[in-house]
């Protein structure tokens, strides 16, 4: 009985630092309307998950310097707020160089008025908010749905295509996808990570399940104590 509770205690407590989390995050996110949802630290890596070399260079002109299977990779150094703008400042590795030596120091401003939305790699939190009101002030080229941000676009050599921009919960781009005029995929990028929310819905449901199942389990070993 005593483990049984301790057991519960344990459970209750990591699903109360989850929820302080979860608090937190929205707290951060009141004190700006829209806010970073990820941390310093964070690291990122995207792959060539998908090339039509072919039709690349039909669209766009040049080669890529990529290839399937190619990886670049981010770290999140330092982010910090200014009047009407978020700063981040990335260590970047691009595709074939060596992960061993530092990568390249860059800064990006992200305007926090959703009206300066400006094809960002990263999207403010949060995300269906700010994303809901960028394209309100973006021109009829740009739409969305869901998560994604979607371009019409014309390349240099006169070819049509569509740019998808998919970015998770945190705001952080988890695939890029460019599609030629007949929805065909020319290149995509795909994020080897994957984040799977905790939403207070989640949480209250999961923590109510697992005292649900212990209290059952507590329950049958005492009709099995009393049948003995």
């Amino acid at each position: 009985m005593k483990n049984k509770l301790k057991l519960l205690c344990v459970i209750g407590l990591f699903y109360f630092c989850i929820f302080t989390s979860c608090v937190n995050l929205n707290a951060k996110a009141q004190e700006d309307e829209y806010s970073v949802g990820f941390n310093e630290g964070t690291e990122l890596i995207w792959e060539v998950a998908e090339l039509d070399l072919m039709k690349f260079k039909e669209t766009f002109g040049f080669e890529p310097n990529f290839e399937i299977g190619d990886q670049n990779r981010m770290i999140i150094r330092e982010i910090d707020s200014a009047a009407g703008v978020w700063t981040i400042e990335i260590e970047f590795w691009d595709y074939k160089t060596d992960w061993g030596l530092s990568g390249r120091t860059v800064t990006l401003f992200m305007g926090k008025d959703p009206s300066q939305y400006d094809d960002y790699l990263f999207s403010l939190y949060p995300v269906e908010q700010y994303l809901d009101e960028a394209i309100s002030h973006l021109p009829t080229d740009y739409y969305r749905l869901g998560l994604s941000v979607y371009k019409q676009g014309k390349s240099s050599t006169g070819l049509d295509y569509l740019w998808e921009k998919e970015y998770d919960s945190r705001g952080i781009l988890i695939t890029e996808t460019v599609y030629d005029e007949f929805d065909q995929i020319i290149i995509r990028l795909e994020g080897t990570f994957r984040f799977i929310p905790f939403g207070m819905y989640f949480i209250g449901f999961t923590i109510l399940a697992i005292i649900a199942i212990i209290g059952v389990s507590i329950r049958k070993n005492k009709l099995r104590i009393k049948s003995v």
